[in-house]
């Protein structure tokens, strides 16, 4: 082994506080690899017989084999391969060179042996799992949290805070199918605000922005927890009452109606109130979403021929 390189090794974290002197003969079988960017040093299809330990450059680790998902780094110092030496399946994941890199590649009966020949490397490839496990878990949290994040932006509405149409198109036929099956009344609520284009065109779409969100948030304070609110168009929201029969969802709408009506929106400098005109169709058992919220738009529509800022249930 060239000077350079046994001062490299000896300064990777497999023989940290190790008397290097004493193990250095058992790398004799160890072979120096050069690797330009783009080479394969491990691949999830191919099984695995060395420790790599990283000599110079640098290493990414790329999850599931594809190149877009960068999990990790590896520099001089580390190595790579121990997960798939120690458990005997192929590497799980694709380690490729970032940059030019040189690593020593140790056969795995040689790392066994320098595990039987010193407590201290053994203690360091321990430590060196160890703490690859310990990244992968946060990693694994990491990506959860990431992911239960994007969720959550894909299924609520950005303006208002409620959720949005791709939610309600999951959450409405579960819940319905949970009422047919316990034979629970339940009834579907449309509803948008009246002349909304008005307010659009007379204080543009930030006051008109406010003004939803205004009505987002009564309808959100004054639903019950089981209720389930969505903004499913402009300025149309759909509300599901489980184990609601007609009477009380009239009662709600009633009261929704009169709060929205009594509340006064301030915006840019604009104070003004506006009304919701409301529909409402009990959900009958067999019928499917489409057909109750044609019957709940046509109610709706209704309630908009008949003067508006009124509820009206469909016949």
């Amino acid at each position: 082994m060239q000077d350079r390189d046994r001062v490299l090794t000896e300064q990777n974290l497999l023989f940290r506080n190790v008397d290097f002197s004493s193990v250095e003969y058992m790398l004799e079988r160890s072979a120096v690899r050069e690797l330009v960017p783009g080479d394969k040093l491990l691949q999830p299809e191919l099984p695995n017989e060395h420790l790599y330990l990283i000599l110079e450059g640098e290493l990414r680790v790329h999850l599931v084999a594809h190149q877009t998902l960068e999990h990790a780094s590896l520099v001089a110092g580390e190595c790579t391969g121990e997960i798939s030496l120690v458990d005997g399946k192929n590497p799980s994941a694709l380690v490729v060179a970032a940059t030019p890199a040189r690593v020593l590649a140790v056969p795995h009966d040689t790392v066994w042996s320098l595990v039987d020949q010193s407590h201290d490397v053994a203690r360091n490839l321990l430590a060196i799992i160890a703490g690859r496990m310990r990244h992968d878990n946060s990693a694994l949290i990491s990506s959860h949290n990431q992911r239960a994040q994007y969720e959550h932006q894909a299924t609520v509405d950005a303006l208002t805070g409620v959720h949005n149409r791709r939610w309600m198109n999951d959450a409405f036929p579960r819940v319905l199918h949970r009422c047919a099956l316990n034979k629970q009344y339940s009834t579907l609520m449309v509803l948008d605000i009246d002349h909304f284009k008005h307010v659009n065109d007379t204080w543009g779409h930030l006051v008109g922005d406010a003004a939803l969100k205004a009505l987002a948030n009564i309808m959100q304070l004054n639903l019950r927890p089981h209720d389930l609110l969505v903004r499913y168009g402009g300025e149309e929201f759909a509300i599901l009452l489980p184990e609601t029969g007609v009477e009380e969802a009239r009662s709600i709408a009633e009261r929704l109606r009169k709060m929205v009506a009594a509340n006064e929106v301030v915006s840019h400098g604009v104070t003004f109130k506006i009304t919701i005109s409301v529909g409402i169709a009990p959900v009958i058992g067999g019928s499917s979403l489409e057909e109750v919220f044609a019957q709940a738009d046509e109610a709706l529509y209704c309630a908009k021929e008949n003067g508006r800022n009124r509820v009206e249930v469909a016949a």
